[in-house]
């Protein structure tokens, strides 16, 4: 809820290169690998009955478990030369950072604190209709806002670059830093 997507399409339509998102490619994986730690259960109640710690703990197994194939995807495009966007939260900085060359190279979007709590209250859609909304948006504020930090502290120590994205951000003020970062404007 930081934006990434939203970001990644402008990029795309700016710079003429095509977007992938790491969510894709894990909906794709999923049809043929038991990686997805929701299977069964609808994602209401998961995030309603699940402990904390399995939350943190399914966010970094499913994350290793797509590791390998989005890598792959990365060298591929890489070798090929055609620019390619890949947005998504399913990587780690200290993965992307063994991919990165003349070809490759990272920005991560992350939250200021309290902003994904704001952007999921504003979300009702999510939580709408559940038995308990409160627990769900406790438990999804609670590893999305782990995962950021994760997030930070490896960008922090792979020397990677991030945007910290605030409640007054505005979109376009993100993708105007990403191409300057890049050395485009």
């Amino acid at each position: 809820m930081v934006g990434k997507s939203t970001v990644a399409a402008l990029l795309g339509a700016k710079l003429s290169y095509p977007c992938i998102s790491t969510d894709d490619v894990g909906e794709i994986l999923q049809t043929a690998l038991n990686i997805n730690p929701m299977k069964g259960t609808f994602y209401l109640d998961y995030y309603a009955n699940t402990a904390k710690d399995q939350l943190i703990e399914d966010i970094v197994v499913y994350h290793h478990q797509l590791e390998t194939a989005i890598c792959r995807l990365i060298e591929i495009h890489s070798s090929w030369g055609s620019p390619l966007i890949m947005e998504g939260w399913a990587l780690y900085p200290e993965a992307v950072k063994k991919l990165e060359n003349d070809h490759v190279f990272s920005i991560w979007l992350v939250a200021e604190n309290g902003l994904l709590k704001k952007r999921m209250l504003q979300r009702s859609s999510f939580y709408q209709g559940a038995d308990n909304p409160e627990k769900v948006i406790e438990n999804y504020v609670y590893r999305s806002e782990s995962h950021n930090k994760t997030i930070i502290e490896q960008c922090k120590m792979q020397h990677q670059k991030y945007l910290m994205v605030n409640e007054c951000t505005a979109t376009d003020d993100i993708v105007n830093g990403i191409l300057e970062m890049i050395g485009y404007m």
